[in-house]
């Protein structure tokens, strides 16, 4: 999943932005404000730090580099942009595979990822910028689990099933983005784009929106936070009955997987329920005299300063790849 969307499809700031949309219907008292920001100073808040995630350069440690144990310093291309066989342990960031471990480790440790970033959102020994970037980084990894080219869920979510169980995680590799094959790399890129009104673009807008929920419910309620926590995501992590597994080669089978599921994601898109372009007019474009959404559902995003258009949802990444 891509970081922006245009006319058609979505990426991670539409989803973020349509789930800042819930979460304030369901939470902003009657100043419309949540922790003194509003809608729009939380979504591009929140859009910004997630956007972390996919910074295509960057410095810091991979562990367990190669599947070695051992730790390198990097100073270079971002995490985003290398090789799980290189850096499996940054997969989790994305929720995709650790091509060293099993489907079940993968899915512990991706749901570990999740809830240590929520944690460190809610922790008092953080700072409030600190605080937004875990916030950001959770957010990022749960809207790519619903992406094909990170997961494949049950089908259920293509109706735009937030609880669609996970059946397979992929594996990234680099190589394809210059055009070799490898023959290791199933981030299919087919599914880097999904439809603005897909069923995926649904499930992660409502999943993020859920997660958002229980997290500001947590932070007014500490001594209940894991709970919160818990009940909010666990429905959206649970393994599929068979298991989870890892896809590790872009064989035949997967070829005809994907294939098939390209094509639900792309039959899965519904039209705007009523209001929703009045809901994302008034979020999307908070200031006097900026162009609305029109009823063809194309909005500039004025947070941005640029002419970019989104589709206006009903309610996406490996950063330079998508």
């Amino acid at each position: 999943m891509k970081q922006h969307g245009d006319a058609a499809w979505s990426g991670h700031r539409e989803i973020s932005y349509a789930a800042t949309d819930r979460l304030y219907d369901e939470l902003a008292g009657s100043g419309g404000r949540i922790r003194g920001l509003t809608r729009p100073e939380y979504a591009a808040a929140l859009d910004k730090a997630q956007a972390k995630a996919d910074a295509l350069l960057g410095a810091g440690l991979v562990r367990n580099a190669g599947g070695t144990g051992l730790t390198f310093v990097y100073v270079g291309l971002g995490k985003t942009a290398q090789s799980a066989y290189f850096n499996p342990e940054a997969q989790a960031e994305h929720f995709m595979a650790n091509p060293y471990a099993d489907g079940a480790a993968n899915l512990e440790a991706n749901a570990k990822f999740l809830h240590d970033q929520l944690r460190l959102a809610r922790s008092g020994e953080r700072s409030p910028a600190q605080r937004l970037t875990h916030l950001g980084a959770a957010a990022h990894a749960l809207q790519d689990s619903y992406s094909g080219a990170h997961a494949w869920r049950d089908k259920a979510v293509y109706e735009g099933k937030v609880d669609a169980a996970i059946e397979s995680l992929h594996v990234f590799t680099p190589s394809h983005v210059v055009g070799l094959d490898d023959g290791r790399n199933t981030h299919a890129d087919e599914f880097d784009q999904p439809g603005a009104r897909s069923g995926t673009t649904r499930a992660a807008v409502e999943a993020t929106a859920a997660m958002l929920i229980a997290h500001e419910r947590a932070l007014e309620q500490p001594a209940q936070a894991e709970a919160l926590m818990r009940a909010a995501l666990d429905p959206m992590l649970r393994a599929s009955p068979n298991g989870v597994t890892v896809n590790l080669r872009p064989d035949a089978a997967w070829q005809a997987e994907r294939d098939l599921r390209v094509s639900l994601e792309q039959a899965s898109g519904s039209r705007l329920a009523p209001g929703e372009l009045d809901k994302l007019n008034s979020l999307m474009n908070p200031q006097p005299g900026v162009p609305r959404i029109a009823g063809d559902g194309l909005a500039a995003v004025p947070e941005y300063g640029v002419n970019s258009l989104v589709r206006a949802l009903p309610g996406g990444d490996r950063g330079f790849i998508g």
